[in-house]
């Protein structure tokens, strides 16, 4: 079984660091932005620790299965062990996801700017920063929905293992559903990174077109 190691690139939306333009539609934007990387600092403080978490569990499955159920005192402290563990992860996996779902207003903010420009150019660059960041939470939703969905299965995998009624044969159907499920988490992830990258294209187009437009 491999475990998803749930690492999500996110390059920095931080931009223009001392301009002084007043409120034109680019400082607006640039404000936003600013307050959304802001809001996501939790998400960027647990990635090693999640990581980690992880990786240690990861290693504690693979000494399990190579227990038998005679030795079950130590399978057991194990499996309790593990389940800390995953408990751990699953923690900071909704602090990442609190971190992100708390960008919310600040994206709906988009639409009050676009609310206030006149010039259609400027709208429609403000509607492609608004739908790229709209797309990354629900890309993020995504993920979180299967990877909790994972975790379940995981915990039902390491119960079986010091479970006297599962065979063989069970454990190792537990392991390929939860196989199985990795991919479908790592689909995900890789979904969401694709997204995060598109919010960092779009930002750039967008910045560059306004200040270009000098509004």
């Amino acid at each position: 079984m491999k475990i998803s190691k749930y690492l999500l690139i996110f390059s920095s939306i931080l931009v223009l660091a001392g301009c002084n333009f007043g409120e034109t539609t680019e400082v607006k934007l640039s404000n936003i932005l600013t307050e959304i990387y802001d809001l996501e600092a939790d998400y960027r403080d647990v990635q090693k620790e999640l990581a980690e978490t992880e990786s240690q569990e990861q290693a504690n499955f693979q000494q399990m299965m190579e227990l038998t159920k005679d030795q079950n005192e130590e399978l057991t402290t194990m499996v309790e062990d593990t389940a800390i563990l995953l408990e751990t992860r699953l923690a900071l996996v909704e602090k990442e996801a609190a971190s992100l779902r708390a960008t919310s207003d600040s994206i709906k903010q988009i639409n009050a700017v676009i609310s206030e420009t006149k010039e259609a150019s400027e709208k429609e660059s403000l509607k492609q920063m608004e739908s790229a960041l709209e797309e990354r939470i629900t890309a993020y939703e995504d993920v979180t929905i299967n990877y909790n969905e994972l975790a379940i299965m995981q915990q039902d995998l390491y119960n079986m293992l010091v479970d006297e009624s599962a065979d063989v044969t069970a454990i190792q159907e537990q392991v390929q559903k939860v196989n199985v499920h990795n991919e479908l988490v790592q689909q995900s992830v890789q979904s969401f990174n694709d997204a995060t990258a598109r919010v960092n294209e779009v930002k750039e187009e967008v910045l560059t077109s306004l200040q270009k437009e000098g509004k």
